[in-house]
Order: C-alpha cells, then structure tokens, then sequence
C-alpha cells in the first residue's frame, strides 16, 4: 500500500477506537500462537509502547496510520523510519548532537554501528497465514484493544499481541459475524476441494490445548473423535472430507494409533461388548478368522498351528443346558457364531446322517418341534437335509417323530 498522510478526521476517529470505546480489552499476552497462523518473527529492533502510549494524547495512529486503509492481512502497517523520524532526531544524532528524545541508530537498533555497517540488520514480519480487513472491523466499531489487548504495559510488541481464536469468537459467534471457519481461514486450492488450508510453510494448522470449539487435536484424538464429530459435524467438515474420514473407516490400512499398546490380548473384552463397532473397521470372516487360525486359537486351525491351550474361546457353561448354553446363544446372533465355526463343525454333533457327514446324533430342536416339523419341511426340506438323509426311509420318519 503506497504511503499517504492521515487526515484530521481519520486521526480523531483512530484516537477513539484506539481507547477501546470502553470495552474491555481481549486477553492476548502470554498466550501461544499457532505458526501456522502467525510464522515466527525475527525483529531486531528495541521499542516500548509503554513508554509511547504514557506521552501525552499519543495513540496507536500516530505511528500505525496506515491501519485505516487495510484490508488485507498481509498489508505491512508497522511504522517505516521516516515515520519515526517525525519525533526522533535521526540525522542530528547521526552527527553527534544530543537530542531528546534518544536518536541514535544504536537506541532502536542493539548493536549497530553505522561506521561499521551500512544498513541494520532487517527485520522479518511474515504476514498472518488469515483473512482479516481493519477497514471492515473499524468499520463495525472494534478498537485497537479489542483485538491486540492494552498495550500501555508493552515493551517490544510481537506475535504475542496478536488475537488468538478465542478473542475473534468473542464477536465471531455466528450472530455478530460469521463463524464459517472461512471467513478467517484461507481455503486450499481445488485439490483440497475448497477446504480451508491446514499445510503451511511455517506449520500446520491443528487445533491444540485450550482451543475454545473444543477440537483439540492432541495425543489419542483418534479415540474420542467421533464424540466431537457427533456434535460439530460443520467444524470438522471445513477442514476434513468425507474421504478424509474413509482412509481409516474404509480403508485397507488403519492408523496403529487408534488401539492401544498389547491389545492383541485383551481385545476379547471388547470385543464381546460391542461387536458392531468392531465391524465398522474389521471384516469377522477375512480378518478375526483368519488371525485366529493362524494363531492356533480355535479348532479351525490348520494343524501346524491348533493348540489345544488357546482353543477354547468360550466359557465353560457352552455345553450345559441353561442361559449360557451355545444353542441359546446361536439363536440370538447365529452370525456370531458362523464368524468363526464352518457348517461342518455343527453337523459333527447334530448330524444324523449315515452317509459322508455322520453326527452323533444330538438333538438341536426345542421341546415341542416335531408338532410343526412337517409343515416346514412341506415348504422347504433343504434345510432337513444338512443333518438327516432323507433319501433314507429311516432317517425320513425319525425327523418328524
């Protein structure tokens, strides 16, 4: 933005938002920042507010008058030495007069010497990785104070003035202004498909300890993200696609991370307890059984691999006639149990059959079945046939006896 001299109307209207209109000043100083909001500065300079703001009718324009004319974050508002000069004797102390107040190349500058050196050493201030116009939130009524907090107890002003996400939310909270996520936070180009930006050269934007939407992106995240993703679907949606959501839901590979350490040996327990949320990442057939078969749990495995000590995988009660008995659990959730056990295993035991498949012929059928045996065999047989050989006259009759 070019250089250009205030009016008397703009100074007067900068001095009133500069005290705040009475509001009391955002909470900034000693607080972190992301870098990838705002990339680290390198300043070398010395500077006091303090000591400025204590003259007499001094205010933040006099020295950051551009500020009224920007609208954009990365407009450069922090005062050039010709505006220093305005006060500072520059050239008078270059020749070795004393003025007042101190001018000397060295007083803003450590270490400087222009005997030595051509220029200071430059400073850096990377502009905020945000969208932001100071015309429009001077426009609306916002003070200097609203956003960078007091300053009279200032020394060297750094990123640490700069607002953080809470103080922005303060007039942000979707009925003062907009809390679309974009309205701050610049979006990616279209290989993100519009999603706001989170990779930056200075870092990445992740939301961390203290973040007021409660989106703190820490350690085990993974674990209790779906609580939060229940409750603000929008603020996830800004930054994550629904194909960012299908690397770990739907995809061949899952993050380690989301299990902790040495859960191969108590994953039971949790698996008994909510089997649907196992399946939402696991397929029984592909996954748990064959893991089981190779690891000799269960009699499914491959000879090599069976070992009787690992085998049993149910209580004892299985085989006894009660609440636990493997009947009564087959009938409420059969595909449990044709997760791991093949047909064959069933008929082992319940077959009649004196053909390839023999049992031992243990009846599977409730008290009572024979009543109404026929009537479902009349409408399909087939399933008659996996444990009696109907094509025996013997077996025929006994079924439905």
């Amino acid at each position: 933005m070019s250089a250009r001299a205030p009016t008397a109307a703009a100074l007067l209207l900068a001095a009133a938002l500069a005290r705040g209109q009475g509001r009391p000043p955002a909470e900034t100083a000693g607080q972190p920042r992301s870098t990838a909001v705002y990339p680290e500065q390198d300043i070398s300079l010395r500077f006091s507010h303090r000591q400025h703001l204590a003259l007499r009718n001094a205010h933040c324009m006099q020295c950051h008058w551009l500020v009224p004319g920007s609208d954009h974050s990365y407009d450069r508002n922090i005062p050039e030495e010709a505006r220093c000069a305005a006060c500072h004797r520059i050239e008078a102390a270059s020749r070795g007069e004393k003025v007042d107040p101190p001018s000397a190349c060295r007083d803003c500058h450590p270490g400087f010497d222009f005997t030595v050196h051509k220029a200071p050493r430059p400073s850096t201030f990377p502009a905020p990785n945000l969208l932001f116009s100071h015309v429009r939130h001077l426009a609306r009524g916002s003070g200097c104070a609203d956003c960078h907090g007091s300053m009279e107890a200032v020394e060297l002003a750094t990123r640490a003035q700069l607002p953080r996400m809470a103080t922005c939310l303060q007039c942000h909270d979707g009925a003062k202004a907009s809390a679309d996520c974009a309205t701050c936070h610049p979006r990616a180009l279209k290989a993100r498909g519009g999603l706001v930006e989170t990779h930056f050269a200075s870092g990445e934007l992740r939301p961390g300890p203290g973040n007021p939407l409660g989106l703190d992106h820490g350690p085990r995240y993974e674990r209790f993200h779906s609580q939060v993703a229940a409750r603000q679907r929008e603020q996830c949606m800004a930054c994550h696609s629904e194909a960012s959501c299908g690397k770990c839901h739907e995809g061949a590979i899952r993050p380690q991370s989301i299990h902790p350490g040495d859960y191969i040996s108590t994953h039971m327990v949790p698996a008994r307890q909510g089997v649907e949320r196992c399946d939402a990442c696991h397929r029984r057939q592909s996954f748990c059984v064959a893991c089981h078969e190779r690891t000799g749990v269960g009699s499914n495995a491959d000879a090599p691999f069976y070992d009787p000590t690992k085998a049993r995988v149910h209580p004892s009660t299985w085989l006894v006639p009660g609440p636990g008995h493997h009947g009564v659990q087959a009938a409420r959730n059969i595909a449990s149990c044709a997760s791991c056990h093949r047909e064959e295993q069933c008929l082992g035991c319940h077959a009649s059959a004196v053909g390839t498949t023999s049992g031992t012929h243990v009846n599977p059928h409730p008290p009572g079945f024979a009543g109404r045996c026929r009537d479902l065999a009349r409408k399909n047989d087939r399933a008659c046939a996996k444990c009696h050989d109907l094509s025996q006259p013997s077996d025929a009759a006994a079924r439905c006896r």
